[in-house]
């Protein structure tokens, strides 16, 4: 005798529609996110960051996170000071990651004449590094067709030289990959967004990705 639909309890009907949504969510996903696989990225950057000064948002480019199944991404983007005839020039950015899926943001960094590479290494390219614990749903909890971070900007001051309107200069990251909750000391809510962006093996041993 067939069983009716009908006659299930509601629990068991419940558990059943989660068990499909979960079969589904793992026919739909790609195998992203290991330690040693970067996510794909889309950059609309120019060398010298574009848009006007002033408390204006923009975007430098959109990581493709989806299928991301790992709780903490790990970002770094080159970046560096413009020169004049005296040194650096006086400009000014400040940057940020969005999760655009609960639009929780990591902490801002931003980036100054200050923080110019030395004599006689002026305006020589470095990286701000982020080891952000995410807030994005991932795994079973991920019902999302499409996920994505931008990297977002502020222009704060920017400068005219030999005809340019210059600002701080970046290009696209060197780094995009997801790795395991607990991999680096350096990992934190927040992004923990920082220049140079050393990474710390919390076993102790030295940095791998695979």
């Amino acid at each position: 005798m067939a069983i009716q639909a009908n006659a299930l309890p509601p629990s068991l009907i419940a558990e059943l529609n989660e068990m499909k949504r979960r079969l589904t969510a793992l026919e739909r996903k790609p195998k992203l996110g290991s330690v040693n696989e970067r996510l794909p990225y889309g950059s609309i950057q120019s060398p010298s960051l574009e848009g006007t000064e002033g408390n204006i948002e923009h975007a430098l480019g959109t990581i493709n996170s989806t299928g991301l199944n790992q709780p903490v991404l790990l970002c770094a983007i080159p970046f560096h000071i413009p020169q004049g005839d005296s040194g650096p020039l006086d400009v000014s950015v400040t940057l940020w990651i969005r999760d655009m899926v609960t639009n929780g943001k990591t902490a801002e960094i931003t980036l100054t004449k200050a923080n110019d590479t030395a004599a006689p290494n002026r305006g020589f390219t470095q990286t701000i590094t982020w080891s952000w614990r995410h807030p994005q749903p991932i795994g079973f909890d991920d019902s999302n067709e499409w996920k994505g971070f931008a990297v977002e900007y502020r222009v704060n001051k920017r400068v005219t030289y030999g005809g340019e309107s210059l600002t701080v200069g970046m290009g696209n990251p060197l780094l995009i990959t997801g790795v395991p909750d607990g991999t680096y000391l350096e990992e934190k809510t927040n992004g923990n967004p920082r220049i140079g962006g050393t990474l710390t093996p919390t076993d102790g041993g030295p940095v791998t990705w695979g």
